[in-house]
């Protein structure tokens, strides 16, 4: 016959016996693995659409293929997609520029703006940017990219 413990119970009995630790870095270490599993496969899925018959991707903007050219160098990525996902949001789709992986296999989203000056539907980028940071967290994280007058970028982690 098992036991029916509240999750209380179990945290004092897992702390008093000294397996509250372990519990704790067991779970930590399987979050980890699924977040590696996620991220693979989210990969395998969005280099199909990340127009690959392209030598090149067609960019919006000359900021954008600035970045694009910048991105690699100064964050040590080892790969670049442009345009790959469209995540659904309260407000509407939203699309992110780029997205890196990282070494440490962690995505990385970058939207590329030259101002942060709403489109004409009056819908900012900006925010569009920060809800999808909120919601999809998960994901890896979340930067914002503008030129620097005389040169450089500034780039911003989004929380």
């Amino acid at each position: 016959m098992g036991v029916n413990w509240t999750e209380e119970e179990l945290q004092e009995y897992l702390v008093s016996t000294g397996q509250a630790q372990a519990r704790r870095e067991h779970v930590e270490e399987k979050a980890r693995n699924y977040k590696e599993i996620l991220t693979d496969i989210m990969f395998e899925n969005m280099e199909m659409q990340a127009r690959e018959d392209e030598p090149e991707p067609k960019f919006k903007s000359k900021t954008e293929r600035r970045a694009y050219e910048w991105l690699p160098i100064e964050t040590g990525c080892i790969e670049i997609l442009y345009e790959p996902i469209m995540v659904r949001m309260n407000s509407g789709n939203y699309t992110p520029d780029f997205m890196l992986r990282m070494p440490s296999r962690e995505l990385w989203f970058i939207e590329v703006k030259g101002s942060w000056g709403a489109y004409k539907s009056g819908r900012s980028s900006k925010k569009s940017l920060i809800e999808a940071a909120k919601m999809y967290w998960f994901l890896g994280k979340w930067f914002s990219l503008l030129p620097v007058k005389g040169g450089g970028w500034d780039m911003k982690e989004i929380k």
